[in-house]
């Protein structure tokens, strides 16, 4: 089987990108991120393709930054169009987390000549090729150190989960609402992290999770804390815990329209769309944020439906919301 091979435009993102554990599989994409469209890879460029291939199984994977390898995918499923697996996450390289590997330190091995053209962040090298034999070696020797991708092993950011005992501890005798307040600055602050893309890695989420999930164990009336327990799930890929969250905040605050805009960003992840819509919709009606348009035309774009996401974009009146969300109108290609 032909090797993959993936330019990296920004190995700071590699740990909320390409090594982001979604609920046991990492997802990647062989074009720049910042480009618009849903087409992945031309699957005619591997020997074994066709014309009516979706999908090669089997495919070894490596990420290149800078002419050094950074981490690589054992054996991979290589997708013609990008897929969705969240409204967060896009991808048309999968892997299991198991075969998974990022390395702690870049492998120095000469890639020099592993040369990606303008158009293109991929490259294809079949067996047979002077590059493809120290590749393959180097995937099937499994150097390391690696960096550890398995969900199961990566431990809750320490730092996160010994701040907030102190922050309990530091406040005297507090009642549990106090304690719950006192976690819910922690939790603000990681949110912020997730939705402005600073979050460092899985670890943090991991501990986004326990703050949130004290937080509703100190004060189960809190809906905030319902919330980014919802989130830290949705991050997680844990879709179904994710949606109980969501439903016990409804229940407290059934018109919340970032409740309901939540419980869509589950209901896409969970594959019901149409749910999901329906949610978007009804949070526009209480608060007509155009944001909740953006979000139900990607979750168009998760049906296969760019015409409707289309119908969506346009009712967004401003255009600095499309430009946050790399929206751009007549421009876009889906499949």
């Amino acid at each position: 089987m032909a090797i993959l091979a993936v330019k990296i435009d920004e190995r700071a993102t590699l740990r909320m990108n390409e090594f982001f554990d979604y609920s046991g599989f990492c997802w990647a994409v062989s074009r720049k991120r910042s480009e618009d469209g849903a087409e992945g890879a031309d699957l005619e460029d591997f020997y074994e393709g066709t014309v009516r291939s979706s999908c090669i199984e089997d495919v070894p994977v490596i990420f290149i930054y800078e002419n050094k390898i950074v981490g690589w995918y054992v054996t991979a499923e290589v997708y013609r169009y990008i897929r969705h697996p969240a409204l967060f996450l896009e991808g048309n390289i999968c892997a299991k987390t198991q075969n998974v590997r990022l390395l702690k330190r870049p492998a120095h091995i000469p890639t020099e000549n592993i040369d990606f053209t303008a158009d293109r962040n991929y490259l294809v090298i079949e067996m047979g090729d002077e590059r493809y034999a120290p590749l393959k070696m180097l995937i099937q020797a499994d150097r390391g150190p690696f960096e550890v991708i398995d969900y199961a092993r990566i431990p809750v950011d320490a730092r996160l989960k010994n701040s907030g005992q102190m922050m309990i501890g530091s406040g005297g005798r507090l009642t549990n609402q106090g304690r719950a307040a006192l976690l819910l600055m922690q939790c603000e602050a990681i949110a912020r992290e997730i939705m402005e893309d600073r979050c460092p890695g899985i670890e943090t989420v991991k501990g986004f999770f326990e703050l949130a999930q004290n937080v509703t164990r100190y004060d189960s009336r809190n809906v905030n804390g319902w919330y980014y327990l919802a989130m830290a799930n949705y991050q997680l890929g844990f879709v179904r815990k994710g949606l109980k969250a969501i439903e016990r905040a409804l229940r407290l605050e059934p018109d919340g329209d970032d409740l309901l805009v939540m419980k869509g960003n589950l209901l896409v992840s969970n594959g019901c769309l149409e749910e999901a819509l329906r949610c978007y919709e009804e949070a526009y009606d209480i608060h007509p944020d155009e944001s909740y348009y953006v979000m139900a035309g990607k979750a168009c774009i998760c049906m296969g439906n760019p015409a409707a996401a289309d119908r969506y974009y346009r009712q967004v009146k401003d255009p600095e919301v499309l430009e946050a969300f790399e929206i751009t109108l007549n421009r876009r290609k889906f499949r």
